[in-house]
This record gives C-alpha cells, structure tokens and sequence, in this order.
C-alpha cells in the first residue's frame, strides 16, 4: 500500500513484461489518432518507447488492456511485450483480471433507494447496456423482462463490496468487476440511488468544491486491480492507499 497524488501520472509497478500506471482524473487513456499527445498511454510510451511494438485490440491502443474514463483516477494495466498481452488479454477475456473500483455517492431523492442493509453485503448489480441520451454520451441498464434487454448482447456485474456512510445523503461505495462496460460503475451506482458525486452525467447536482472553492472531479478511483503474471501465471494483487475523502 502506498500514498498517491492522485493529481499526476506515474508507474507505480512494473516487470519487463507489464506495468501498472496510474492515470489521474481528466486524462484520456488512449489515443484517438496516431501521435495523439495527452493520454496515459502516450505518457507511457514516451518513457516505455520498448512497448511500442505491441499490437493490441486496436493497433493504436498499443497494449493497453482496459480503459478508464476520462475522468476516473486510477491503475491501467499496459503490456509491455506482445507474448504479455496475448497471455493478458486470453485472461480478460475469462474474467480473471479483476479492478477494484471507490466511489464518493450523493444520495439521488428522486431515484428509489436499492442499497440493501449492510448484512446483504457483498451484493451483485447484473444488467445489459444501451446507449441512450444526447449524442449517445450516456448507458442506462437494461434488466429481465425490459424493452431492447434481448437484443443488447451480454450481461456486465458490479459487485458492491462495501458501503460506507460518511454524512447524511453521501456514501463512500467499493465496488470491483471484471469485464467492463462504458460507464459501467456510473451507472450502475446512480441506478441504485447514488450517483457518483461531479458526475456530470448521471447526477443531477453539482459538483462538490474543495476548500479553495473550486469544483472536484469525478469522485471515482480504480485503486485495486488483480491478474495472473503473464510469465509465470501468479497472482499479482496491487491496491493504492483508498482516499477517504474526495479530493482532486
């Protein structure tokens, strides 16, 4: 366990194989065009140039495994030789990457409260997704029984692990998933009654402001992240110290 700034990139882990970097909020984790500067990815291979050479899901994409959002902080894992990412993503693909995921929720009134009593703990959240809103920028889940729910494809799980109240109307939620779906955690959360505090999509309040007056990012973290070493199959577990407050 170690403190992060939570404000600037590093790579806080890594082998000859793979790496764990840490990407903080506002920065994209990958290119959408060759040469693209500013994303995580970028910033890894300007000091990594050896990873440059691995041909992902998408050529552009290098090795990286999974994306965070924009404005997530958080642990993105990257394969650093081609034989790391076949062997990586094969471990995808069979769920046994695994990301931990903290979250600082407010308390949506207009959305019926599902969080079960803290004795239901560990609970699963398991729908399918479709695009929907302006320009498509948001998922809603789809659940058994609901209209475009055959036609969406597979199903994606949210485990909620531990909820935490630290003030009237405002939570502190771990979750952790395998595969994952876009906005996968948001929604999921604001579906409960809780959306994630500054997110500019599914909550209708506005961001928290730090003690300066200026307003926090999304209050989501990916600080925990579990998969096999793609050389001898171990286990690696890596977790960053969790913030217990929100902050920038």
């Amino acid at each position: 366990m170690s403190a992060m700034d939570f404000t600037v990139p590093s790579i806080v882990l890594e082998t000859p194989s793979w790496a764990l970097v840490f990407k903080p909020h506002g920065m994209p984790s990958a290119p959408l065009s060759e040469g693209e500067s500013g994303t995580i990815l970028s910033w890894f291979l300007a000091r990594r140039g050896e990873a440059n050479v691995v041909m992902g899901k998408k050529a552009i994409e290098r090795g990286l495994l999974h994306r965070l959002d924009t404005g997530t902080a958080g642990l993105v894992l990257i394969a650093k030789t081609q034989g790391a990412y076949d062997a990586l993503s094969e471990a995808q693909t069979k769920s046994r990457i695994r990301k931990g995921y903290l979250a600082f929720c407010v308390r949506d009134e207009d959305t019926p409260e599902s969080l079960p009593p803290d004795q239901a703990l560990p609970f699963a959240v398991r729908s399918r997704f479709r695009a929907f809103g302006p320009g498509r920028r948001m998922v809603r889940p789809l659940f058994p029984g609901m209209r475009g729910y055959a036609e969406a494809g597979r199903d994606y799980e949210t485990l909620i692990e531990e909820i935490e109240m630290i003030e009237t109307g405002m939570a502190r939620i771990r979750v952790s998933l395998a595969l994952g779906y876009r906005h996968q955690v948001r929604a999921h959360l604001a579906f409960l009654g809780y959306p994630i505090a500054a997110d500019p999509l599914y909550s209708k309040k506005p961001a928290p402001r730090d003690d300066e007056g200026a307003e926090l990012p999304l209050q989501l973290y990916a600080p925990s992240i579990s998969f096999p070493d793609p050389v001898d199959g171990t286990e690696v577990s890596f977790s960053l110290q969790l913030p217990d407050r929100m902050s920038r």
